[in-house]
């Protein structure tokens, strides 16, 4: 073979007449812009691709050749650059030429073609180092000099800092074609099994002459990775196409077993696709290969424990084994299981876990055992063998294997003699996994230590001597009451784990249940004066998550239950007067909220003189008023997460609660159902139910509570058919309602998102100010999480179902920028995406609640408001008419229709716009907050837009007392205009 890449006379003559061609066509696809068409079109196989129908007509049957030639020979040609001087500077579209020119030699190549790759191929494994391959055009030669410098002199005598990167990298600085390149062609190409065996014979056999003399390796070289010969085709990346040759290699039949060993040691070390594939069986082409696979990777598990580890831990690293890979198993059979724990057995020093891995050595062994010692799950005949072959070793080595052996933890433990202590160490393991604020269930965890016996206190003896495990050992010590002489220190710097763990440890009496209560509540506050935003939001979480491990703790079902009870037994009879020299206060509650009334000498005050509120004698009453109001906003958020839960209240509960003034003016006036659907009202001692008539009257007679109650849910009312009747007995009867129920928006599946099946797309698009949105999603019990362009807002709805809402537009942190867009919806259920059909009613008409509330209050673009918010304001209005006496007001659709005396108007309920009918737009200020309080709403609220509403309403239905000059001119003019 000749030393030197050299092209025929004919070739040459080629080359020459199809550059000069080729620039002009390159020159008109530059102008013309469509450069990147002409090379997607040859990608997908179009028949009348511009640029193959170009070449086509200009060189007929030789058009092959042509191309193939100028490809293969680009040290002939200087006007275009090409890739192998990767100075795309001088010619901005040289990547889209040599791209072009690729997939035209797939679709164009032949045997000539083929041949021609091959010589080319060969010709570079077997002289890497032809000056003529080294030399640049002559417009690099600048650059030639440099890159020699850089490249040349120091690699080959071993003066780059990193030899490693030398004798790894893919590619020779000016080789182009480069050698994976043209075997990536080879394979595209309708090649013969013939050629593909060629190739294969060049990967597999290429000289290794170049490597050996150029580069001898020191005889210790960092990690071991490059002992021994190292095969110019590795050099050069050209194994790296080994899955690609097996794929080209199928088109022309089946595969052998022993062709396909073959590729196994042809592409080792330095990559593993071809072995990957056949574990996987993902591949149609490899999947029949699975046990050639395992027996190639059990004979590096045989091998020496040094050359073992580095093999395996290599190949781990291929297969994609990590600390974030989970429970992935890429093997079975328990003879890896058993080879762990003899590569074990001879470690001095057994690495930890690969999650806490301190150098690059001990990540390779634990990666290594990570990738063995965890196979696919075993048949109970294949369980039982294991645990035989198992019993050989000795107890220090196996509780070692237990550590990295997750998958097969029950074998280890049954053969450790500590089978009974299974589930208290599945219940570990799930625990370290799990988020450190979602709920840890004790009562379980005392069920699986007594059933582990002896062998559980070993167990959690060995895990805390090797420190594994770390928090979940340290949960169960608190639940077991160990008691930790820093846990006091570490609340007072909010560590937050110790303050999960705090809810955990075992009650003394109420009044510790008091003092720990106290602090939880606080704890946020007052980390918001210590911390930042961020640490601020992750330490009321923490006490969020110790407030449901303390209820529990206590004996109740949840944190509203330890509330209500804590404030029913510190609740005690109280005046509610005050009364010295002139002076009389009266504490009263007035829609939901505590309100002193002060008098002297029988004339009311607006407020407290200063001299009173520093009166001892006054004190206990503010006490109250402080207590109270504390009350009214935590059990108005109470009663409503309870009707969005569907939680019922049991007759007790609603004794207790009758020991609290709040509490029963809230409950009195909520709508409540009975479980056989009947919907009513408590009296104030919370002990009788008036059920309501389909006609929205109260029954005469009360009847007692003797099953639990639920909130009703409009969702559910609705349900029943007697939403309206609801609606119209609250406002016949003045009712007021702590939060919206019997006028709350009720969201149900629209047809689009039955047919999309497991996505909304209601509010996808629809932007947001970032502020607001981060405010409402955080009060009604969202949290945003994620990293770079990967955020979502996130709400649990049930113990193993949550919504989701991606947020496309958001990189780092939710208010990064001023506005943002809102994406789709999903709901998922142990983290998997489940049907919209499947979603709780009541979870799913809240969520999407939740997010409307966001738009209307946020929305950056526009004022829109949802069909459901528009039809919860019609029928508020509706319902409202009769009460305000307004006999020329009427509804059509979304507007209200008003017979002026001045004019006939239109009012959008939505938006409220207001038209003069037939003219057009008629402008009016909204009143200030004071004057829309002139009609009472149905609930306490605030909805400004309704308020604005009915405000507008009562004022045009009698414009002709409308006195604002501004507004009448307005109203004459669009007369005049009609």
């Amino acid at each position: 073979m000749s030393e030197h890449w050299e092209a025929s006379a004919a070739q040459r003559a080629r080359v020459q007449r199809f550059e000069v061609w080729l620039l002009g066509y390159v020159q008109e696809a530059k102008d013309a812009g469509r450069l990147d068409d002409d090379e997607r079109a040859i990608r997908n196989g179009d028949a009348d691709s511009p640029f193959c129908s170009a070449l086509l007509q200009a060189y007929g049957n030789e058009a092959e050749q042509h191309l193939a030639d100028f490809f293969m020979f680009p040290v002939l040609h200087e006007s275009i650059p090409n890739m192998r001087a990767r100075v795309d500077r001088v010619w901005g579209f040289a990547r889209d030429v040599n791209d072009l020119l690729t997939e035209a030699v797939k679709k164009w190549g032949r045997d000539y073609t083929c041949q021609l790759a091959l010589q080319r191929l060969r010709h570079q494994l077997s002289h890497p180092a032809d000056a003529t391959e080294c030399a640049a055009p002559r417009w690099m030669d600048a650059e030639r000099a440099l890159i020699r410098a850089q490249y040349a002199e120091p690699v080959r005598s071993h003066q780059i800092a990193d030899l490693k990167a030398a004798l790894t990298r893919s590619s020779h600085p000016f080789l182009e074609p480069a050698p994976d390149t043209l075997a990536q062609l080879i394979c595209d190409m309708k090649s013969s099994r013939a050629t593909l065996n060629e190739l294969m014979d060049l990967m597999e056999r290429s000289c290794d002459t170049w490597v050996d003399e150029q580069f001898r390796p020191p005889p210790q070289v960092e990690d071991c990775e490059c002992t021994g010969r190292m095969r110019t085709a590795e050099f050069f990346g050209l194994t790296e196409q080994a899955d690609e040759l097996a794929q080209a290699y199928a088109r022309q039949g089946p595969l052998s077993a022993e062709w396909v060993k073959r590729l196994f040691d042809l592409e080792w070390p330095r990559s593993a696709r071809v072995v990957g594939a056949c574990l996987s069986q993902e591949d149609d082409v490899l999947k029949d290969f699975q046990p050639e696979a395992l027996d190639w990777v059990y004979g590096h598990c045989v091998k020496p424990l040094t050359e073992a580890i580095t093999s395996l831990g290599q190949l781990a690293q291929e297969l994609g084994v990590d600390y974030e890979s989970g429970e992935r198993r890429s093997l079975s059979g328990i003879r890896f299981v058993v080879a762990g724990a003899r590569l074990l057995a001879q470690m001095p020093s057994p690495p930890p876990i690969l999650g806490l891995v301190q150098t690059d050595a001990e990540r390779s062994a634990a990666r290594a055992l990570k990738l063995i010692c965890n196979v696919q799950p075993l048949g109970a005949a294949e369980s039982a063998d294991l645990v035989a072959e198992l019993r050989q070793f000795a107890p220090e080595v196996l509780l070692q294997l237990l550590r990295h052996c997750r998958a097969q933890a029950e074998e280890v433990l049954e053969a450790l003699g500590w089978g009974s202590a299974a589930p208290l160490y599945r219940f570990m393991r799930e625990r370290e996994r799990a988020d450190p604020n979602e709920y840890f269930d004790v009562p379980l965890l005392k069920e699986h230590l007594q059933c582990a016996g002896q062998p559980g206190e070993l167990l959690l003896d060995w895990h805390k001597k090797y420190k594994h495990l770390k928090v979940t050992v340290y949960r169960i010590n608190a639940v077991r009451g160990v008691e930790d002489k820093k846990l006091a220190g570490m609340l007072g710097k909010l560590s937050q784990e110790h303050i999960r763990v705090w809810g955990m440890v075992p009650l003394r009496d109420t009044a510790d249940l008091r003092e720990r209560f106290d602090f939880f509540k606080g704890a946020g506050k007052q980390a918001s004066k210590l911390f930042g935003s961020e640490r601020s939001a992750n330490v009321r979480d923490a006490a969020a998550a110790a407030l449901v491990q303390l209820a529990h703790n206590a004996g109740f079902a949840d944190v509203t239950e330890m509330e209500w009870s804590l404030d029913a037994t510190s609740q005690s009879a109280q005046d509610w007067t005050w009364q010295q020299d002139d002076y009389a206060v009266e504490l009263s509650l007035v829609r939901f909220q505590p309100q002193l009334q002060v008098r002297k000498a029988g004339k009311a005050l607006k407020s407290l003189p200063p001299a009173l509120k520093k009166d001892a004698g006054l004190a206990p009453l503010l006490a109250q008023l402080d207590l109270l109001k504390d009350q009214s906003k935590r059990y108005r958020i109470a009663l409503e997460n309870l009707m969005v839960s569907g939680r019922a209240l049991a007759p007790d509960q609603l004794r207790e609660l009758s020991n609290l003034p709040m509490a029963r003016q809230l409950l009195t006036a909520l709508y409540l159902q009975t479980p056989d659907g009947g919907l009513g009202l408590l009296d104030d001692s919370l002990a009788q139910l008036r059920l309501l008539d389909a006609d929205g009257a109260l029954a005469d007679a009360a009847r007692p509570v003797e099953l639990p109650l639920t909130i009703a849910h409009v969702h559910s009312i609705l349900a029943t058919g007697r939403l309206i009747a609801c609606q119209r007995h609250a406002v016949q009867s003045s009712l007021v309602q702590p939060f919206k129920q019997a006028f709350r928006e009720c969201y149900v599946l629209t047809p689009a998102e039955r047919e999309a099946r497991d996505v909304s797309r209601r509010f996808e698009g629809r932007r947001v100010k970032t502020s607001v949105l981060g405010a409402i999603l955080s009060a009604r019990g969202w949290r945003v999480d994620g990293s770079d362009f990967d955020f979502v807002a996130r709400k649990r709805l049930a113990p193993d179902i949550a919504v989701e809402l991606s947020l496309p537009d958001v990189y780092q942190f939710l208010t990064q920028e001023e506005a943002t867009v809102l994406g789709e919806i999903s709901f998922t259920r142990q983290a998997e995406p489940m049907a919209l059909e499947e979603a709780p009613p009541l979870g799913f008409s809240e969520a999407m609640r939740d997010l409307d509330l966001v738009i209307t209050a946020g929305a950056a673009d526009s004022d829109e408001h949802s069909a459901e918010v528009q039809h919860a304001r019609v029928a508020l209005v509706g319902a409202l008419l009769p009460s305000l006496g307004l006999k020329n007001v009427s509804l059509e659709g979304h507007h209200a229709v008003i017979q002026g005396k001045r004019a006939s108007y239109r009012l959008h309920l939505g938006t409220a716009v207001i038209h003069v009918i037939p003219a057009g737009y008629l402008c009016i200020v909204p009143a200030d907050k004071a004057s829309q309080k002139a009609v009472a709403l149905p609930f306490v609220d605030d909805d400004q837009r309704t308020s604005e509403v009915l405000s507008k309403l009562l004022l045009l239905s009698a414009d002709d007392k409308i006195k604002d000059p501004s507004i009448l001119a307005q109203i004459e003019g669009r007369v005049a205009q009609a």
